[in-house]
């Protein structure tokens, strides 16, 4: 367990709140399981239950004393808005409080803003308690001074946590929301109300604390229901001492290859991803380990972050616990979240393929060899058996999440199976302080993105309450009349650019706010657009100037941040097609949902995708070879280097026949592969020849 500086009261207070927030998160994912099991229990115990009518069963069920007790639990802590949101915020900004200064003159501002936090959002949960009991939402004097506490505290932690960018933006849309009505009329789209500014706090307040809006909106909901379980399943599996053994099977699948340090990198990293969806922790939590390993076999330190941090971006995609944004999607539209997994497993190999050919020809180009022997050992027979730690939760989560579409008890089920493989698998973890530390640092993790996210919300709200989403919907509408690649050329853009040191979840909500009268008109499926959002917004991350997975890099690999981001950004470059391929090549997506249909479901269908049937294995066999293709012209032509040098022309000439084979008609992308698979052929032929390859 990571021990925070701070007084050590201080310390183990707050530990014991992360705790609690790790805790409250599984108990609300163990709540389906847990009806299932005081369901089963009066049916198995219950006199001739068979023979009664469906009435006396649902009569019998709500009379027994266990079913009524159950019923108690859920209507007194597991329905009501204000526990399910109120409570993991409370517990959230607490945590975050008491560690966010260090010194010990400033404890007593830690220990204010965690009671200000308790008596601010204490307020929103008995309001929300009492709208729960059917009072119309209203305005009191006192909400006049919780909301703005609540604000302050949220941007102020935000900012200390997360840095000034993110606190900078939303206080752009706050100073917005109170001044629009003053502006003129050549702002365009900024324009907006005239409401007075004692109408807009009125405004401002209603619609974000009086109601579930702004701050507990639906980032925060889809957080608190969805995603926390799965950070509690993550940090168990870490502390665990399955991180080691992760590095060495990373190490032993790749460590052999061309340049085999940073494949051990971008392995660990994928795998990693399976696990935790977010680019930085993986960052932090294997850059420790690869980055230096990787410096030292040859490669320079700003390529050596770079590497880490464009592998740990893709863990964001990664199924089957992907990133944050991948629930916002199943949430926005209205997809089971196992379709969602299922449309990104391709992409995700894409992305990997991608960035081991870019590793592959740099380390070409240097002359850096794989890793010696000794540094990947094979495994040992107790390691393999240890591997279960991987197979067995793994498997349960991914089980759950396909066969039903509650996420939340495939989280529950997942914990359970994380916790008792660890336990049985590995002895040092069968400790309470081992368990204990796993709780807190899920806890801890728990915290910070609750605390970004409840920013996140109020950017959201300020938004849609502002007006601006509707104006600039109907800005977008009109762009959307155009040609389709320029319409995705404005989305990446923008996903991009407002992506830039704001966190992929922000990022997505901006834009599908923005585009969310306009997706009809664009003409794609709605999981098609969302996705194609959601990965771009993932690859702001590694983009200049501000990318925040590199910055996190470059200080373990001691290099500058812009250059490991342009590095990054390079390393990263199938992510940049991806989406472009997967709206012209819906195989890519659409075609792995046949794999619910072999399971005897009933055919897939839904608005949010296109009719599967239309694609066919042909397209999906196509593209995959195609793709293929061109990472290798691309990742060759960039590096300047496949088995030789490659001269400028033949870079130039890789680099085009490369992107031009990923066009979806096949007379244009037809002759590119040709011209590609010659250029390749052309090279190893010359090779052959000791004196065409010296010149």
């Amino acid at each position: 367990m990571a021990e925070t500086a701070g007084h050590p009261i201080d310390r183990k207070v707050a530990n014991v709140v992360a705790v609690a927030l790790a805790l409250v998160a599984t108990i609300y994912a163990a709540s389906g399981p847990l009806n299932d099991l005081v369901t089963w229990i009066i049916e198995n115990t219950a006199d001739g239950w068979e023979e009664m009518s469906r009435r006396d069963q649902r009569m019998y069920m709500r009379e027994h004393w266990l079913g009524a007790a159950h019923r108690a639990f859920e209507q007194g802590f597991l329905r009501p808005t204000g526990l399910i949101i109120g409570l993991p915020i409370i517990l959230s900004f607490v945590v975050s409080a008491l560690k966010i200064h260090q010194s010990e003159n400033l404890r007593w501002l830690n220990w204010l803003m965690a009671l200000a936090s308790i008596a601010a959002f204490t307020v929103w949960i008995v309001k929300i308690f009492a709208m729960d009991g059917g009072m119309l939402p209203s305005i009191g004097g006192i909400d006049y001074i919780a909301f703005p506490v609540a604000v302050v505290l949220t941007l102020y932690m935000t900012y200390r946590m997360f840095g000034g960018f993110i606190v900078g933006f939303c206080l752009f849309w706050v100073v917005y929301f109170f001044v629009r009505g003053w502006l003129p009329e050549w702002t365009g789209i900024l324009a907006g109300s005239e409401n007075t500014v004692t109408q807009n706090l009125r405004a401002m307040i209603l619609n974000f604390w009086a109601q579930t809006g702004g701050m507990f909106g639906q980032p925060v909901q889809v957080v608190t229901a969805n995603v926390l379980v799965f950070i509690v399943f993550g940090a168990i599996l870490m502390a665990s001492g399955a991180g080691d053994l992760l590095m060495k099977i990373a190490n032993r699948i790749s460590g052999g290859f061309t340049g085999g340090a940073a494949h051990a990198s971008v392995a660990s990293s994928a795998l990693f991803g399976t696990l935790s969806g977010a680019a930085i922790s993986n960052v932090v939590s294997t850059g420790v380990m690869t980055i230096p390993v990787i410096k030292r076999s040859g490669f320079k330190p700003a390529f050596a972050g770079a590497v880490e941090a464009a592998a740990s971006t893709g863990g964001q995609i990664m199924p089957p616990v992907m990133g944050v944004v991948a629930f916002f999607v199943a949430g926005q539209i209205g997809l089971e979240y196992r379709y969602i997994v299922v449309a990104a497993i391709v992409p995700a190999v894409f992305y990997y393929l991608g960035t081991f050919l870019a590793v592959y020809f740099e380390a070409r180009r240097l002359g850096v060899g794989g890793l010696p022997r000794e540094a990947r050992p094979p495994l040992t027979r107790p390691e393999w058996v240890k591997c279960l730690v991987f197979v067995v939760p793994l498997g349960t989560l991914s089980y759950f999440l396909f066969s039903q579409p509650s996420v939340p008890k495939a989280g529950f089920y997942g914990i359970i199976a994380a916790l008792g493989a660890a336990l049985v698998l590995f002895p040092e973890f069968r400790s309470v302080r081992k368990v204990w530390g796993a709780l807190v640092d899920a806890g801890r993790m728990c915290a910070s993105i609750i605390v970004v996210v409840t920013a996140i919300g109020l950017i959201v709200g300020l938004i849609q309450s502002s007006g601006f989403s509707g104006r600039l919907s109907l800005l977008l509408a009109q762009v959307a009349n155009g040609p389709l690649p320029i319409v995705l050329l404005v989305v990446a853009f923008g996903s991009i650019i407002l992506g830039m040191g704001l966190p992929p979840g922000a990022t997505y909500f901006i834009i599908v706010i923005a585009l969310s009268s306009g997706i009809d008109t664009v003409g794609l499926a709605p999981l098609t657009l969302h996705l194609f959002v959601v990965v771009f917004a993932m690859m702001s991350t590694v983009t200049p100037p501000v990318a925040l997975a590199a910055f996190a890099a470059a200080p373990i690999a001691g290099a500058n941040p812009i250059r490991t981001g342009f590095e990054a950004a390079k390393i990263a470059l199938a992510g940049f097609l991806i989406p472009f391929v997967f709206v012209y090549h819906p195989a890519v997506l659409y075609k792995l949902q046949t794999l619910f249909e072999w399971f005897g479901e009933e055919p897939v269908s839904s608005r949010a995708m296109i009719d599967i049937t239309t694609v066919t294995w042909g397209d999906l066999g196509w593209i995959v070879a195609v793709f293929t293709l061109a990472m290798w012209l691309l990742a060759s032509g960039l590096a300047g280097f496949d088995r030789a040098r490659l001269v400028p022309v033949e870079r130039a000439l890789r680099v085009v026949a490369g992107l031009v084979a990923l066009v979806p008609n096949f007379m244009i992308a037809g002759p590119a592969v040709a011209v590609g698979l010659l250029l390749i052929a052309r090279e190893r032929i010359a090779q052959r020849n000791p004196v065409k390859a010296a010149t």
